[in-house]
């Protein structure tokens, strides 16, 4: 085989494994893609990095949402050797430290010196658990193992009794650490080049979370609005999995009963009912589409958009000067931006001009009575600066009467807030909560929904 042979061979095997990594991090590359990228190398040369960087993204980026992974992929794919062994040995190095956890959970979790019968991933849950809430499970095991059934100390043949209570209630803690975003913490690849960009990845999302919306540029938008479908999806199905407590028994809730337990040794003292949510939560979103509120507007409805497979139905309205209906407006690929302005020249209304919540609160109680009920969460969003701000109270009075809850997300930082006029006269009749990044509307929701 010639040189140039040789040298082919190896650029190929490289963009193969190159193309193996982006598609670790979600990238779909195609064989012919990589074929492409292979004759645009074999045009630039391989001298200059930038131009390298370009023909391949070029060639196996599709998407621009997955620029930001690509060229985090690009720059651990080309970095330094000594840089590469860095990254492996943090890889091994933080796999030894899970091993010794993981071997730990061997003496921790024992009824009478025998080991349970408990899976690796339950092991990796209690390897998680903060070290109060593994201790209350350690004391229920050593009080179950030296516990009595009417006067006579319990024997092995109890254990696997023990072992589904214990079970139980890691797998309760499973839930909740992924419904509070603590994630169970396993390392992760044993790849140490995708551990680092898995690693930046994650940088880059905690980053996105608290920047302040009206602050992301236009470049970065389709990656955000990725994130935010990601973040609603996970809430959505949140919201799917709960449950609410009921005065009449229902079934039995044993994540709660467990809970409850957990003080008397795991013995079922007292047990916890639960019945399915009566009625499916309706959420009518009412925006404020001013200037300095349309960009806010935009994400906010993006994600509330993304949790339509957990409700049963979104209702949505913008205001400015009058109440503009939205529901049903929404086509494919369309920006919500671009729905307000179909929806104002169908109505033969101008963008701009004051905000008046009060009229579209008004509007809203005539025209749509049928959208507020006891299932309804009313969202509104908007910096409180608007006309009429004390009929705007009143009629929220009124309708916070009507619906299950009134939700507030200010776009302004709650220090702020007093410099609006008519804001304490809105606090009585809503929750309102501070929301100008993804950080803060993750974590409203989450509690409120």
């Amino acid at each position: 085989m010639s040189m140039d042979q040789n040298r082919a061979s190896e650029l190929d095997r490289h963009l193969v494994e190159f193309a193996q990594l982006l598609r670790s991090v979600g990238l779909k590359v195609s064989p012919s893609e990589i074929s492409d990228a292979t004759e645009g190398l074999a045009l630039i040369g391989l001298v200059d990095r930038s131009k390298v960087e370009a023909v391949l993204q070029a060639t196996l980026v599709k998407n621009v949402q997955h620029i930001f992974a690509f060229k985090e992929a690009f720059r651990a794919f080309f970095a330094s050797l000594e840089q590469k062994e860095a990254w492996q040995k943090d890889v091994a190095q933080k796999a030894a430290q899970w091993d010794e956890k993981i071997e730990s959970t061997r003496q921790d979790l024992r009824f009478q010196e025998n080991e349970l019968d408990i899976s690796e991933e339950q092991r990796a849950v209690y390897a998680s658990l903060p070290e109060k809430d593994k201790q209350r499970l350690r004391d229920f095991l050593e009080k179950s193992s030296k516990g009595t059934r009417s006067g006579i100390p319990v024997d092995h043949s109890y254990q696997p009794m023990v072992e589904r209570v214990l079970r139980g209630s890691l797998e309760y803690w499973r839930k909740k650490l992924n419904e509070e975003d603590e994630p169970i913490l396993q390392p992760g690849s044993s790849d140490g080049i995708l551990s680092e960009v898995d690693r930046a990845l994650r940088e880059r999302e905690v980053e996105v979370l608290s920047r302040d919306l009206k602050k992301i540029s236009s470049e970065e938008w389709p990656e955000v609005i990725r994130l935010i479908r990601r973040l609603s999806q996970r809430l959505a199905s949140q919201v799917t999995r709960r449950y609410r407590a009921a005065r009449r028994r229902g079934g039995l809730d044993m994540r709660s009963t467990l809970r409850r337990n957990l003080r008397y040794g795991g013995v079922l003292v007292e047990r916890s009912y639960r019945s399915r949510r009566k009625g499916r939560l309706k959420i009518v979103l009412l925006c404020d589409i001013s200037g300095s509120m349309l960009k806010y507007s935009e994400f906010i409805w993006q994600f509330i958009y993304g949790l339509s497979s957990a409700v049963s139905g979104i209702k949505t309205f913008a205001f400015g000067e009058s109440l503009i209906p939205l529901t049903g407006k929404f086509q494919r690929g369309q920006t919500f931006e671009a729905m307000v302005k179909d929806a104002l020249m169908v109505s033969g209304k101008e963008w701009g001009g004051g905000t008046n919540l009060a009229k579209a609160l008004e509007t809203m109680q005539k025209k749509f009575p049928s959208v507020l009920s006891k299932q309804t969460l009313l969202l509104i969003v908007s910096d409180a600066q608007t006309l009429e701000g004390e009929k705007a109270a009143a009629l929220l009075a009124g309708i916070r009467r009507q619906v299950r809850q009134v939700l507030w997300l200010n776009t302004l930082p709650e220090r702020r807030w007093l410099e609006t006029p008519h804001v304490k006269a809105f606090l009585p009749s809503c929750d309102m909560y501070e929301c100008y990044t993804l950080g803060h509307l993750t974590q409203i929701l989450s509690k409120q929904i």
